[in-house]
């Protein structure tokens, strides 16, 4: 679709709907995503429409309609089969602006909210999440944790700085080993079949790139994997010179207590090999000569690769390793350039 349709189609809508032009755009623009096979609640969410509930002003905050949103689906799921909805609760151990509530009274379910600002908008204020017990259960928990120190919250948006706060961590490890504890803590506090909903994003900090999700421990059934769009950031008016690639989806994760006991679980290791001196089934003598040429700025005499390589552990397993950097170099003729006899060059430049 080309840029002037696109430019007579806003024309339209600002003038038929005014400053609410882009929200009618928005809304839309994700409709066929948001709403499938009957279903209100998809893997896709998008409220370009914040919705009432909490504080719109309350940085970091998230809209009511994504709790209400899986709220809605624990209800519907537990009447499916059969099951009392009348004791559901709805617990959020980090509730901001009371964003849960909104949405626990929409239902008109119980709810519960602990935070740390010693004078919350609602529930129970002082509450540490790394210290304190949780001393309720819940059929339905819904963390939205701080995005480790994007927004600054105990000496910023309310009281004085705390030691506890998980937005001052001191670096994004020691963010994620108290998130990952918090995570235990909330799910051993679900009721047998409760779910623990998990509100995060990306982030990247000093040009590193970070991705809570794909970090977090995950415990019990991974019930779904959600996206949900962000509209509205306070980055969307800034410009940059810099190539790089925008975050505007946040993840929410649906993780199911299905028993009692029994809980499995899944964390992220982090390990650095060197394959200087590894030999692994996928590290092919074509692989491994490229990335040797790499290191020593893209060119190199066939002399300099057997010194390079003679205490490979390929090369230790290969009497003839010699002949078989010849034969790889000869072999693959667009990637090695001979440059003169017994000296070649890689077809792409070394930076």
């Amino acid at each position: 679709m080309n840029d002037l349709l696109l430019q007579r189609a806003a024309q339209l809508l600002e003038a038929e709907f005014g400053p609410q032009w882009r929200t009618v755009a928005d809304m839309l623009g994700t409709e066929g995503l948001r709403k499938r096979v009957g279903k209100e609640l998809t893997s896709f969410m998008a409220y370009p429409e914040r919705g009432e509930g909490g504080n719109s002003q309350w940085r970091g905050n998230c809209s009511p309609e994504v709790v209400a949103a899986l709220l809605r689906y624990c209800l519907d799921d537990m009447r499916y089969y059969g099951k009392d909805t009348s004791t559901f609760t709805l617990l959020d151990p980090m509730s901001g602006s009371g964003t849960s509530k909104a949405a626990a009274d929409r239902y008109q379910v119980r709810s519960l909210l602990y935070d740390l600002n010693p004078a919350p908008a609602y529930g129970k204020g002082n509450w540490n999440a790394l210290k304190d017990e949780v001393e309720d259960s819940a059929d339905l928990i819904f963390f939205h944790p701080p995005y480790h120190n994007m927004i600054q919250y105990s000496g910023n948006i309310w009281g004085n700085p705390h030691p506890d706060d998980l937005s001052r961590c001191e670096n994004y490890s020691d963010f994620l080993e108290k998130l990952n504890h918090c995570i235990r803590k909330f799910f051993l506090a679900l009721r047998k079949g409760g779910r623990l909903a998990i509100l995060v994003g990306d982030m990247r900090l000093h040009g590193k790139f970070y991705s809570m999700q794909h970090d977090l421990m995950r415990m019990g059934d991974f019930e779904s994997f959600l996206v949900k769009g962000q509209f509205n950031c306070v980055s969307d008016n800034r410009t940059y010179k810099k190539p790089f690639i925008p975050i505007v989806t946040e993840y929410a994760l649906l993780l199911k207590k299905a028993d009692s006991f029994i809980i499995p679980f899944s964390i992220r290791q982090e390990g650095v090999f060197s394959v200087q001196n590894t030999d692994i089934l996928a590290l092919t003598w074509h692989h491994l000569i490229r990335m040797t040429m790499e290191s020593i700025g893209g060119r190199g005499a066939l002399k300099d690769l057997y010194a390079l390589l003679k205490e490979h552990p390929k090369a230790k397993k290969n009497p003839h390793y010699q002949e078989r950097i010849r034969a790889t170099l000869y072999e693959h003729p667009d990637e090695y350039i001979p440059v003169s006899k017994g000296y070649f060059r890689l077809s792409y430049p070394v930076t």
